[in-house]
């Protein structure tokens, strides 16, 4: 059988239409060399800007469809005020969030003005040593205790309704898996059409040498089955996740 033949019958079973991704021959494959991963992922790279929108579209639609609660926008300070109101529904005393670029544009300390909430950022400082040990420890211990985690994503994947985190300094996925309640924020040029293409960015940051400790993969809220196949949300993450998308 055909690796296409292979794809397609998997997306039919899962119940989705076999929409070919931006690199439809065998991007991942170990074998290719650093030029050709260089071409592919340049390719990869400028057709997510030019079809930005219509992988927004896709994203908004699949992620829905994996139980995420989807919020569009074209205005951060929508965005802002979606995340104030999805705080006070839940209740939130605390909340977590991640360094990304996206989450400093929306100013969320802002619009969390008057609320009451404990809003901080998950930061290490440059300590060095036990120190920096000691400051991991404590953001890990308050992770643990936030109603809300909010972080921005790295990449998001159309065909999966998945956000991608990657690990580096204010970036940890404790943010998006300790607190009950997840929320993650989307920018337009962000997502790609299929894994495909993200395994072909992967292997260009492993030939650069940025390839990192984990890739962190969410696709909705946590489920897990008992041995009935009775299933659960929440038990090893978040019950409730929310997709903020900005474009």
């Amino acid at each position: 059988m055909k690796t296409d033949d292979f794809l397609s019958n998997i997306s039919r079973n899962l119940g989705r239409d076999a929409a070919p991704g931006l690199v439809p021959d065998v991007a991942t494959h170990l074998a290719l060399g650093a030029e050709q991963v260089e071409v592919r992922a340049r390719r990869v790279a400028e057709d997510v800007v030019a079809r930005a929108d219509e992988l927004m579209t896709h994203l908004e639609q699949t992620a829905a469809e994996a139980a995420w609660n989807v919020f569009r926008t074209q205005s951060r300070r929508e965005a802002a005020q979606y995340i104030r109101r999805v705080a006070q529904d839940v209740e939130a005393r605390t909340m977590l969030r991640s360094t990304h670029s996206a989450l400093r544009d929306l100013d969320i300390e802002a619009a969390m003005l008057g609320t009451g909430i404990r809003l901080e950022v998950m930061a290490v400082g440059d300590d060095a040593g036990e120190a920096r040990e000691a400051s991991r420890s404590l953001l890990r211990e308050k992770a643990i205790v936030a109603d809300i985690g909010i972080t921005g994503v790295d990449y998001a994947i159309a065909e999966t309704g998945s956000c991608v985190l990657l690990p580096r300094k204010g970036v940890s996925r404790v943010v998006s898996l300790l607190p009950p309640v997840h929320i993650a924020v989307v920018e337009s040029g962000q997502v790609l059409p299929s894994l495909d293409e993200l395994f072909t960015l992967r292997r260009r940051e492993f030939l650069d040498g940025n390839l990192g400790s984990y890739m962190n993969l969410i696709s909705g809220p946590s489920r897990s089955a008992d041995i009935e196949y009775q299933l659960v949300t929440g038990v090893h993450g978040p019950g409730e996740v929310h997709m903020v998308m900005l474009g």
